[in-house]
């Protein structure tokens, strides 16, 4: 007890708080093992919890954690693997009726219907299983301008007979190659991706192309981006 005493003293004559004349006595008193009245005890016990407080501990903030870039390239091949899993959908071919323009004439009427016939037949073949009726490269982006770390939602479709594979680019606003990835093209002739809009080759703002490869036909659309 007489140490815990001799402590509280001497850190109540250095923070100069109290009657230092009482204090010094006290400090004397139990460095030499003497006997502390009550009233001493009392007194350093009082000024003790007044002034010797310990602080309380301060609240640590947690840091911001930014999220890497391998973190959000992970998610993105979740998503994909996701749409991959998407039920195929065979596209609605329309079937239109062309009704033949009558005439006067009989023999006109005669020819106007045979070719407004065969023009339905055709199309109703075409309907049925012909490959490739009507289909193009088609290529598609969900917004027309992205920040850095946006991502890019890129779709299409495509001929089947043209290849199972699709090749896409994207080009900087000065021509620079800065992304690559080929594509298997499913069997209803779609194809998607996901990227990120950032990394090497996106210093600069400006005008971006994409372009796609698919065997003998290609095509090119451009998006804005803005890396401020």
């Amino acid at each position: 007890m007489s140490d815990d005493i001799l402590d509280n003293v001497k850190k109540l004559l250095d923070a100069e708080v109290g009657d230092i004349k009482i204090l010094e006595q006290i400090k004397r008193a139990a460095e030499n093992n003497e006997v502390i009245s009550n009233y001493e005890r009392n007194y350093v016990a009082k000024l003790s919890e007044q002034h010797l407080k310990p602080p309380e501990p301060e609240l640590e903030l947690e840091p911001e954690i930014e999220t890497p870039v391998e973190s959000i390239k992970e998610e993105i091949s979740v998503e994909k693997e996701q749409m991959e899993k998407i039920e195929q959908v065979t596209p609605t071919q329309t079937i239109v009726e062309l009704k033949p323009t009558y005439f006067r004439n009989k023999k006109f009427m005669m020819i106007g219907g045979g070719a407004a016939l065969a023009i339905i037949i055709l199309v109703a073949i075409g309907a049925s299983g012909i490959e490739n009726f009507g289909t193009g490269l088609n290529l598609e982006i969900d917004k027309s301008s992205y920040n850095s770390g946006d991502i890019i939602s890129l779709s299409g479709n495509s001929k089947t007979t043209l290849g199972s594979t699709i090749s896409l680019f994207i080009e900087n606003s000065d021509g620079e190659q800065i992304w690559s990835e080929d594509l298997k093209i499913k069997d209803n002739g779609t194809f998607s991706t996901l990227l990120i809009a950032g990394g090497t080759g996106w210093e600069g703002s400006g005008t971006y192309s994409i372009k796609a490869e698919h065997g003998s036909e290609q095509l090119e659309i451009t998006f804005s981006f803005n890396n401020s």
